[in-house]
């Protein structure tokens, strides 16, 4: 294969593999796990799913700019700008405000039980919903963002496809 494809197979590649990978977790995968495993269960495996899957957010946008095979213009730069912060703003804000509020529900739950727990969890289910919402809504902005910027791959690549 020639040097002339390589650079622009590569960032397909790591794109096809960052995007689907977080178009499949989020609209396929996220939703069976939910219907299919316990609470406790989905908790756990989204407990230790999750900061990979934002860090992924976040830093491949960063590393698919550096080896783009086509000019970062306005378009691609700020779709691939929009994609890594919406990662970092699930990595660094919302992932441990979530994880926060849901350690103190199971603190809460461990402690009172009955009218009292559902009381007093009711502001913290509350607060777990509203992060959660915006967690839901950055995550959805990356992968509107990342299919913008495979819009403007798509266009680019075409150079390199021989007449």
């Amino acid at each position: 294969m020639s040097t002339y494809f390589l650079k622009p197979t590569a960032h397909l590649l790591f794109f096809s593999f960052v995007f689907g990978g977080t178009a499949f977790y989020s609209y396929v995968a996220s939703p069976i796990a939910f219907k299919t495993l316990d609470k406790d269960a989905f908790s756990k495996l989204q407990h230790s799913v999750f900061p990979y899957f934002f860090q992924m957010q976040s830093f491949a946008p960063v590393i698919l700019g550096a080896t783009a095979p086509l000019a970062l213009r306005w378009g691609p730069f700020t779709s691939l700008a929009v994609a890594s912060t919406s990662g970092l703003v699930n990595y660094l804000w919302l992932l441990p405000w979530t994880q926060k509020v849901k350690s103190e529900r199971r603190k809460l739950a461990n402690e009172v039980s009955g009218e009292e727990l559902e009381r007093r969890d009711a502001s913290l289910r509350k607060e777990f919903g509203k992060s959660h919402g915006l967690s839901l809504l950055f995550n959805m902005t990356n992968v509107l963002a990342m299919t913008v910027y495979g819009f403007f791959l798509a266009r680019g690549l075409v150079r390199y496809v021989p007449k």
